[in-house]
């Protein structure tokens, strides 16, 4: 039977959820849960586009653009952020996902938008670039040790939350030189409703001068105890305040916890951010993950070294 592309409708649901589940063996129940927290939530229900193949009744791929505001010139603009891609293995191989992922440009659907972006695995990413999505930069990840040894024999993510105030829904603007993931409180009661794992924030202030850290920890190979900075933002580009800022956020966590390193992603391109990095001890390391965008802000940006995105600005974070 002929393959159809087409807007998402209720009756899909339980196929979709299942065609999630067989794929990543998340359990029905919980995957329906984080479907109807990810595009139910009022914050996203408005906007989100979902798009569904279908082989008569038989769901066969499913692919989703959600609302992810983004600051850019000092406004926020309709960005979406494609994820949760996924085709039926008896579907694949027939061009499927590049289809699904075209629909939103068919100028009959009208898809109101400003700008798409996406962070892809490698899978992926040869797709994307197939159907003309740019690739401005790669996030480049940079690493800082910390007390390796005593990590593997402590629990540095119930020591962080003790000694840190709880998480809690923040609105702060940026600089307006750069471009970001807004952060808005309606955005972090979204995106709290359906995150799960360890996160925290932290705040640095000097004068007028305020400083926004988003942080999550995990563990690597068993041991490796990993505190993530999924993002940070500042109120403007003083380099002797960011620098304090983030050497302030160092020495809270050495008081604080006993973790094996801290990490971050950043643009290679921001000069400000790496020397920033390389001023408080981090350097480098050979790992990296995809930024791509595709739409009419993309097809105007001659100059991407002024967007500030982070791990954390990733749906899956």
């Amino acid at each position: 039977m002929e393959l159809e592309i087409k807007p998402y409708e209720e009756w899909m649901r339980e196929q979709v959820v299942a065609l999630f589940d067989a794929e990543y063996q998340t359990g029905a129940n919980t995957f329906s849960s984080l479907f109807d927290n990810f595009y139910e939530h009022p914050f996203q229900n408005d906007h989100c586009i979902r798009i569904v193949s279908t082989s008569g009744d038989t769901v066969a791929g499913f692919q989703s653009f959600f609302y992810w505001p983004l600051m850019y010139k000092g406004q926020v603009i309709r960005a979406f952020q494609s994820g949760n891609s996924l085709v039926h293995p008896d579907f694949r191989g027939k061009g499927l996902f590049g289809k699904l992922l075209n629909y939103i440009h068919l100028p009959e659907n009208n898809f109101d938008f400003d700008l798409l972006i996406g962070f892809p695995v490698p899978m992926s990413y040869g797709s994307f670039m197939r159907k003309d999505w740019k690739n401005p930069f790669n996030l480049q990840w940079y690493v800082k040790p910390l007390n390796p040894i005593t990590a593997v024999f402590s629990s540095p993510e119930s020591q962080l939350r003790k000694a840190w105030s709880e998480r809690k829904k923040l609105n702060f603007t940026g600089p307006k030189e750069v471009n970001y993931i807004a952060q808005q409180s309606d955005f972090d009661d979204y995106r709290f409703s359906f995150e799960e794992g360890s996160y925290y924030r932290f705040t640095y202030e000097s004068g007028e001068e305020k400083s926004f850290f988003e942080l999550k920890a995990q563990t690597r190979k068993k041991f490796i105890r990993e505190l993530m900075i999924g993002k940070f933002l500042c109120s403007n580009l003083n380099p002797e305040f960011v620098s304090e800022a983030f050497n302030a956020l160092v020495k809270s966590v050495r008081q604080s916890a006993s973790f094996s390193m801290l990490s971050i992603a950043v643009n290679p391109g921001n000069t400000f951010l790496v020397k920033t990095l390389d001023q408080n001890g981090f350097r480098s390391i050979n790992r990296s993950i995809h930024f791509i965008a595709k739409g009419p802000i993309a097809d105007e940006i001659t100059d991407w070294s002024d967007w500030w995105v982070f791990r954390g600005d990733i749906d899956t974070w």
